[in-house]
C-alpha cells in the first residue's frame, strides 16, 4: 500500500498510541461488536439503534475523531505548559481519550517526568523515573521540531495529530501518529530532516 506522500505501509501498528501504561482508556480500549453478535438484544432493537447511529454519525469528510488535534499551536501551548511543572525538554506528547495530554520531559541526567496537561493547559507532575543507563535526549520536541513535524505528518496523512516522539535513533529520531476520520492509526517514522522514512498502519 502506498500512501499519499509517497510513505509505504510496512504492518500493523505494534502498540497503542493513546497510553497502554497508563490507566486511563484509550481509543483502542473501545468495546467491539462482532458483526453477527446482538449482544442479546432483538434484532428489531438493534436495528433501531444502527439507525440512531447513522443519524447522529458525523457526514463528509474530515477527522472526526475526538482525540487529537491538528493545531501546530496547540501542541506548542502544551509543551510549554509541561515544561512549567517539571525540569527538562519535551520528548513525547500523547493525547488520551479524556481530552488531557501525557508529556515527558527528558532531564540533562536522563531522568524522565509525566506531566499531565489538561484542556485548560493545568499541568500535573505524574512520575518521574531514572535508570542507571539514562542519559540526555539526543533530539527533543522544541516548538520548531513540534510545528515541522505537524506539517509533515499531515502532509502525509490527512487526520489528527495524536503523538509526536523524539528519541536517539538516527534513522528516525522522530516519529508521529495521526487518526483518521475513518479511524485508521497512522505512525509515520521521520528522518532528522523531517522526510518520511517509513509508516505502519493500524486498521
Amino acid at each position: 500500500m502506498v500512501l499519499a506522500g509517497g510513505g509505504v505501509a510496512i504492518g500493523a501498528a505494534i502498540g497503542d498510541e493513546f497510553g497502554d501504561d497508563d490507566d486511563r482508556p484509550s481509543v483502542s480500549d473501545a468495546p467491539r461488536g462482532d458483526a453477527d453478535d446482538n449482544g442479546g438484544q432483538p434484532d428489531g432493537d438493534r436495528d433501531d439503534r444502527d439507525d440512531d447511529d447513522q443519524q447522529g454519525a458525523p457526514q463528509g469528510g474530515g477527522p472526526v475523531t475526538g482525540i487529537g488535534t491538528d493545531s501546530a499551536d496547540e501542541l506548542v501551548e502544551i509543551a510549554d505548559a509541561a515544561r512549567g511543572a517539571a525540569d527538562g525538554d519535551v520528548t513525547s506528547i500523547d493525547a488520551k481519550r479524556d481530552g488531557t495530554w501525557e508529556v515527558q520531559l527528558t532531564a540533562a541526567n536522563g531522568s524522565e517526568t509525566e506531566v499531565r496537561v489538561d484542556a485548560d493547559l493545568a499541568a500535573t507532575v505524574i512520575s518521574t523515573e531514572q535508570d542507571d543507563d539514562d542519559s540526555a535526549p539526543t533530539n527533543t520536541l522544541d516548538e520548531a521540531t513540534i510545528r515541522a513535524l505537524v506539517d509533515a505528518a499531515l502532509a502525509e496523512a490527512d487526520g489528527m495529530i495524536t503523538d509526536l516522539d523524539a528519541d536517539n535513533d538516527e534513522v528516525s529520531p522522530y516519529d508521529a501518529s495521526v487518526l483518521t476520520s475513518d479511524r485508521r492509526s497512522i505512525d509515520i517514522d521521520f528522518s532528522a530532516d523531517f522526510a518520511v522514512v517509513g509508516t505502519d498502519i493500524d486498521d
